[in-house]
Order: structure tokens, then C-alpha cells, then sequence
């Protein structure tokens, strides 16, 4: 009974192949795509999930909050609290901590005499020590987890840096060279960390060596719990039983113990779980839930709109299946024998939809992955859930798409069925079937209008006047802040007539890093908001082409202090003309206690993304603080340029790997998120406006083959081409512009609590409303058109002569 089941669906799809193609390749569209928006979310949703204690693993961040009431947050905290925690909490199992570098060379010495190997390396170097190879799961091919960085100059390399340093299996006993200072001895080597994580670390340095690679911080500021770098990471490991929230508690009651009330107040220690930090925004989070959640529910929304379209289609082909299902009955079959002849059908398509869809993910995941920065993949028989969620997709579809069609053919009378009086069947299932045209639509619309939206946003964010200009600026390391190198490759550099001006910075105006303090104004008490730092020579304005407009600009000094200060501080300060800021006295906490002059007012900029509001912001000169060189070019033949200031750059420093990198794609790389977003978005609305605009073509088609007598009587009384043509596609087109009404107030509420994620967004315009809708009637009326055209002028005669 089941193999003539599917033997009648194979052929009652193989005898409409159109509408079957148009399911099927609908249905396999959504399909695939929610496979791939589910392995999107699982890759997110597992990192760092893996590690044996996971659950009990948690980062200590914190945030800061003065009387302004304005919290500050930081991911970042200090490496006293680490020690001081241990000794005094036992709840605490581990302490694990772990210091960003960025920037370094690595020389690797040569046996042959051949010289050395050089290499750069960036995000992936850090400072720690056993204690956090307990708390996180590596695999060691080489050497002792306990002992490995135990002693000072020992460092742990991954598997693919060994490869890329040595390039042999055995690399213990081994040295490296770190920025031409410290030398290494190869301790041990862990397996490259798994794709799903946010300690991405392929380079370990022992702690030991702290007082070697920043004597600053172990002189005297290991100790101090107002010490707080956005690159060092504490991890907590609590005994099983303990309570995260108490233990917070004790931390700062531990730091208002250690320092005093006053002194404690503005800092809050936070425990975030290790699986929230991929995601919290407040803390560096690479991606936020809420992105995820909806992902999830286009993943969904895309299956309804190809649901819809088989339930419509397949409820406007009753009429054809009336007499064949009149027959059945007549001849016995009962109403569920005629269900799961249906059902059956749904199946066939369902299951040709998931194959076809398979082959669409393994050909667009390698494209994705490079699109999306990500390591998806599509392994159906080894990825259990994988395979879990393909198959309840399937189930879902098959009885959301199978069900309401099969129950309404069912159901029909013999008689009625067999004289093609289908009475208010027909009726409820047109209803039903405008109803899911809408619904389709409405999805469909509010995709477009987000699509608009988010690429308007993420245009401003690229195009905004940031306050200094980021245009033809060059970023270059610099291994060696010494005055006389760095004023030799300057007068070197500006030799060159196509190089404008340089300025020796710790960061360019904009950028992640976070440097600065308490601040304290003239003979004030220090202020209760915190300053940010900006370090630069004197020609750090003019290079970044910012604005000065009160005062005049600093001078380089080692000793005597000169200030710029920013607007927003002016303000902040509670002065109304920044001239009454020039020649007061200005003390930085971050880079010395020694009170300085401020010299001048610049105009605000943006120091950070435009997620955040424009902060205090002062600049000055600190030789100490310099690790980059900001070179400003002429705008003709760039790559000249860059080749000379190659040159002269390793003239000066030979030891080290020449590197650069353009200002305005550094800060390009600051909406990276946003990016993601709106192609993920914009990608979505393609899809659902193509599965859409399938369904539409189906249903037109189906309905213009119901209605071919009617069309040759009006053709033969005179009816045009375009009065045919409109009398097809405005039922359409009525349906589609209500769907454009319902979608708009939703799709603004959407996106108005997406905008507020930004402290300086665009405004939402009716106009986008309008362009939103013309689309979609657009696309629609060129969809309907495509068939009713066709049938309009279809000869009447033929028209007539044709049999139901």
C-alpha cells in the first residue's frame, strides 16, 4: 500500500513538473539556508564550551562608574586582584591569567649561520603561566603542562607556529628571540587551538619574565588594584558549589579592605561565565544573542514563506484534483487513505528539496566561510545535532506544508467532487490562500526595509566625520621609540616630496586600545570622570589633520608637560569659553602625577566606533609611549611610497619585519559586526523575496489555467492585452500593498531599537518606506506580469477549445 502511495505521488508530481520545480527549488532554498544560519548559531554558541570545567570558569571584568553616573566598562583587570584573591577566597579552586601582547617580532637563530628568521606576529601572543593550562583544556605534544613555564625566558609555542619557526617535530631545547630583547627557550607545544574560541594564543611567554618585558608593570603596579589594562584577562576557577555571586561580593569587599571606601568606590568587579564572554558587547563580545536570535527566526521565517507557497499552490490545484479524488471515494478510498496519498507527495518533494539543498550548503560553506570569517562546515553523519535539526525541519514541513492541503482535499464530497462544485471549499481555501500571500509579504517587507536601513547605517559609520582625518594616514610599527632613530627615519622620510608629515604616537585618534585615568584640572580636587589618553609628538595634529581651535599646538618635551584637551572635557570641567582652559595646570594620572599646561582646545573626535558618545580626551607627549608612526602620503602612486618608506624603515630597524597598514581600513575593521549583518540580512531578503516571487509566478500561472476560457471570451469581445493583463495582477498587487501597510509600523519598531544600539545613527526617513514599497510592488507586478501577459496573448481560439 505505502510503494503505491508513492508510486500515484511520483507521478502526479512528474505530470505538473512546473509547480513541482517551483516547491521543490523554494522549499530547498529555505531549507538550506536555515542549515546554514543553524550552523552559524551553533558556532557561535560553542565557544569556548569545550573545556572541562567550562561551567565554573569565569573572567573577572569591571566597571567603573564616578559621580557623573556614567558606567565605564572594561574587560580588563588587574593582576593584583589575581594574587590577592586566591590567598584570601576559598572558593577560588584557580587563578588563571593571561596578558595580551601586540605587535612583536619573533627571530629565530639560524645553526647554519645563514643568519635568522624573522616574523610578525600580532594578536596571538601572551604572557602566563601553568595555572591557566589548568583552568583550559590543550593538548600537549611537547613537554609538561606543570612545569613548562614555570621558570623565567621559557615559552610554549602551538603546534603552528613550531611548524612555522622550526619547521622539525622536536623543537624542545629551541630559542627564539622576541623584539631583538629577550630570548626563549621552547618548553612546550600544545595543539592549535579549535576555531571556537575567544584565546586565540599560539604564543606563551612565561610570567616569570614579566620584569624583562615590562619592568614598569612588575616594579610596583603587579600590586596595585587601580592598575586596570583591557589586555590583561583574570580567570577565576570556583570550587564546585560555590556561589559566583558571593564570590563577586567578596571581591569587592576584598578591594574596599585593601584600599579603603573611597579610594574603591568607582571600581565594580564583575564575574562573567566563560560562555558569556563571546557574547557580552559590554566586554569585547565578538557577537551579541540577540544577533543570533534573529538569525534564528529568519531561519524560520524563510521556511514559512516556502510553506506557504506549497500550501497555496497546491489548494489552488484542488479544483484539478477534484474528480480524481471524487473517483476515489467513489471506488472506496477513505479519507485517510486519501491523506496519506497526500502527505505522500509533500514527502517526495520535501525530501528531493532537502537533497538539493545539501548540495546548495556544501557549495556555498567554503564562500561563507571566507564571506563570514568563520569555520562552518557540513558533515550530516558526524555532527549529531546537525543531523537532529535537518531531520525536524523536514518532519516540520512535511506536516506544515502536507497537512492543511491533504485535509481540505480529503474532506470533499463525491459528488460535489465529481462535478467540480468545490462550493465553499474553494472559498475558505482562497481566503486561506490570500491570507499566506500577505503573511509571505509581510516577511518578505520587512527584510527589505531592515536591508535599507542596516546598509544606510553601516555606510554612515564609514563615511562620518570622525573629527581628524583618516585619509592617506599610513600606521607603521615602531620596534624602538629612541630619539635619535625615530628623528632619523622623520628627516628621512620627509625627504621624499610625497610624504606630507609623520607623527610618532602610541595609537592613531581612533582605535581600540583604551589608555587613561583619573584627571585633575588646576588646583581642583581630582575629577570624578575618567580622561582618555591620546600620545603623540608634536606633529600628531597636523599628520591627523584634527582642529585645533583655542590655543596654540604642543611642543615635544621629556620633562615639561603640554596639554591638548578635547571639547567634551572643556565641557566636563564645567567651563563655558575653552580659552578659560589655556594655561591652567593639568594633571594625568596615567602618565604622570606631575602636573602640566594645557596649551590648546581641539575640536571633538571620535576616539573609539560610534557605538559610544565622544569622551574626554586629552593629548600629549610621551617618548616612552611611542609604538607606531603615522605617515601621512600624497594621494599619487601609493605604492612608490610605501616601497620607500620600506626602505628607510629597514635601513633603521634590520632586526625587525616591516609592516603598515591604512588608517581608514583600520577603522573600516571597528564595524565588522555590522558588516556581518548586513549581508546576513541583505542575503536573507534576496532569498525571501526570491522564494516570494516563486510562489507568486506558481499561483499566477495556476490561476490563469483556471481562468483560460474566461480570458478567450474577453479577448473575443474586445478586452487588450493590458485590460487582461491588469485584471490578473491587481487581486496580486492589492495583496502585496497590504502587506506593505502591516510590515512598515513592524519593521520600524525593529529597527529603531536596532539604532539605539549607536550613539550617533541615521534618522529613519519616510522616503525608505516608499522606496521599500515600490520594490516590492515592483518585483510583484514584473512577476505576475511575466504570466499574464503570456495569456493575454494566447489566441483566443485555442483558449476556447481548451478542456478542464
Amino acid at each position: 500500500m505505502i510503494k503505491n502511495y508513492f508510486k500515484i505521488a511520483w507521478r502526479n508530481l512528474w505530470k505538473h513538473k512546473f509547480y513541482t520545480f517551483i516547491n521543490m527549488f523554494g522549499l530547498a532554498l529555505s531549507i538550506g539556508c536555515s542549515i546554514i544560519l543553524f550552523q552559524f548559531i551553533t558556532y557561535h554558541l560553542s565557544f569556548d564550551t569545550y573545556h572541562h570545567d567550562a561551567k565554573q570558569v569565569y573572567r573577572v571584568v569591571h566597571q567603573l562608574t564616578f559621580d557623573d553616573g556614567m558606567p565605564l566598562y572594561d574587560q580588563g583587570a588587574p593582576l593584583a586582584l589575581a594574587t590577592d584573591v586566591k590567598a584570601n577566597n576559598p572558593q577560588v579552586k584557580d587563578v588563571g591569567v593571561l596578558l595580551r601582547m601586540h605587535d612583536i617580532n619573533v627571530s629565530i637563530p639560524q645553526n647554519d649561520g645563514a643568519g635568522k628568521k624573522m616574523f610578525a606576529e600580532h594578536e596571538n601572543i601572551s604572557i602566563t603561566d601553568g595555572h591557566f593550562f589548568n583552568l583550559f583544556d590543550y593538548g600537549w605534544e611537547q613537554g609538561n603542562q606543570n612545569t613548562a613555564l614555570t621558570e623565567p625566558n621559557t615559552v610554549v609555542l602551538s603546534h603552528y607556529l613550531a611548524e612555522k619557526y622550526f619547521g622539525s617535530k622536536e623543537v624542545i631545547g629551541k630559542t627564539i628571540r622576541v623584539d631583538n630583547k629577550n630570548t626563549f627557550r621552547v618548553t612546550g607545544v600544545v595543539k592549535d587551538h579549535p576555531a571556537n574560541t575567544d584565546i586565540k594564543a599560539d604564543l606563551f611567554l612565561s610570567l616569570a619574565t614579566l620584569k624583562n618585558i615590562y619592568p614598569d608593570v612588575a616594579n610596583g603596579l603587579q600590586n596595585d588594584w587601580g592598575f586596570i589594562n583591557s589586555t590583561n584577562s583574570i580567570y577565576l576557577e570556583l570550587k564546585d558549589g560555590a556561589n559566583p555571586q558571593s564570590v563577586e561580593k567578596d571581591i569587592n569587599r576584598l578591594n574596599v579592605k585593601l584600599h579603603g571606601a573611597e579610594a574603591a568606590k568607582p571600581y565594580h568587579f564583575m564575574m562573567l561565565p566563560l560562555s558569556e564572554v563571546h557574547f557580552d558587547g559590554r566586554f569585547a563580545g565578538v557577537i551579541q544573542r540577540s544577533l543570533l536570535v534573529t538569525l534564528g527566526i529568519i531561519g524560520l521565517l524563510l521556511i514559512i514563506i516556502a510553506c506557504v507557497n506549497f500550501i497555496n499552490m497546491a489548494t489552488a490545484q484542488s479544483f484539478k484534483r477534484a474528480k480524481e479524488i471524487g473517483t476515489r471515494k467513489v471506488l472506496g478510498s477513505s479519507p485517510r487513505a486519501i491523506f496519506i496519498q497526500f502527505i505522500s507527495e509533500t514527502s517526495y518533494i520535501v525530501v528531493f528539496a532537502a537533497l538539493l539543498s545539501f548540495v546548495m550548503v556544501i557549495t556555498a560553506i567554503p564562500v561563507l566561510n571566507n564571506w563570514l570569517q568563520t569555520q562552518l562546515s557540513f558533515k550530516l553523519f558526524n555532527d549529531y545535532r546537525l543531523a537532529g535539526f535537518t531531520v525536524v525541519v523536514l518532519v516540520i514541513i512535511i506536516i506544515a506544508a502536507g497537512s492543511y492541503p491533504a485535509l481540505i482535499l480529503s474532506r470533499l464530497k463525491p459528488v460535489n467532487a465529481l462535478k467540480n462544485q468545490l462550493g465553499g471549499k474553494t472559498h475558505a481555501a482562497g481566503f486561506t490562500r490570500k491570507g499566506l500571500i500577505v503573511v509571505q509579504n509581510i516577511i518578505a517587507q520587512v527584510l527589505i526595509i531592515s536591508t535599507i536601513l542596516i546598509t544606510m547605517q553601516v555606510k554612515y559609520l564609514k563615511t562620518a566625520d570622525l573629527g581628524f582625518n583618516k585619509n592617506a594616514v599610513v600606521m607603521i610599527p615602531v620596534p624602538d621609540n629612541d630619539k635619535s632613530k625615530t628623528n632619523y627615519l622623520r628627516n628621512q622620510l620627509l625627504a621624499d616630496p610625497a610624504i606630507k608629515s609623520i607623527s610618532f604616537c602610541y595609537r592613531a585618534p581612533s582605535s581600540t586600545a583604551d589608555k587613561g585615568g583619573s584627571i585633575k584640572f588646576d588646583t581642583r580636587d581630582w575629577e570624578k570622570f575618567v580622561g582618555y589618553t591620546q600620545i603623540g609628538d608634536a606633529d600628531y595634529v597636523k599628520t591627523f589633520g584634527m582642529q585645533l581651535i583655542a590655543g596654540r599646538n604642543i611642543v615635544e618635551a621629556d620633562t615639561a608637560r603640554e596639554y591638548l584637551v578635547n571639547e567634551v572635557l572643556i565641557h566636563k570641567l564645567g567651563l563655558k569659553d575653552p580659552k578659560q582652559a589655556i594655561g591652567r595646570f593639568f594633571t594625568a594620572g596615567d602618565l604622570s602625577n606631575n602636573p602640566g599646561i594645557i596649551v590648546g582646545v581641539v575640536k571633538d573626535f571620535h576616539a573609539k566606533s560610534l557605538y559610544t558618545a565622544i569622551a574626554p580626551e586629552y593629548i600629549s607627549t610621551f617618548r616612552k609611549g611611542y609604538q607606531y608612526a603615522g605617515v601621512k602620503i600624497g594621494s599619487n602612486n601609493p605604492s612608490a611610497v610605501i616601497d620607500r618608506i620600506k626602505k628607510e624603515w629597514q635601513e633603521i630597524y634590520p632586526d625587525n619585519v616591516f609592516e603598515y597598514r591604512f588608517l581608514d581600513q583600520q577603522i573600516a575593521d571597528f564595524y565588522q559586526k555590522e558588516d556581518l549583518l548586513n549581508k546576513l540580512i541583505t542575503s536573507s531578503a534576496i532569498i525571501a523575496i526570491f522564494i516570494s516571487c516563486l510562489g507568486l509566478l506558481g499561483l499566477i500561472s495556476l490561476l490563469t489555467l483556471q481562468r483560460t476560457k474566461e480570458i478567450g471570451i474577453r479577448k473575443v469581445l474586445g478586452a487588450s492585452v493590458t485590460n487582461i493583463t491588469g485584471l490578473l495582477s491587481v487581486d496580486f498587487l492589492k495583496l502585496v500593498l497590504i502587506a506593505v501597510i502591516v510590515a512598515s509600523p513592524i519593521a520600524w519598531l525593529m529597527m529603531s531599537k536596532y539604532l539605539q544600539n549607536f550613539a550617533y545613527r541615521i534618522d529613519i526617513q519616510w522616503w525608505v518606506f516608499v522606496l521599500a514599497a515600490f520594490v516590492a510592488l515592483l518585483i510583484a507586478f514584473i512577476t505576475v506580469s511575466f504570466q499574464s501577459i503570456k495569456a493575454a496573448m494566447a489566441n483566443p481560439v485555442e483558449s476556447l477549445r481548451s478542456r478542464d
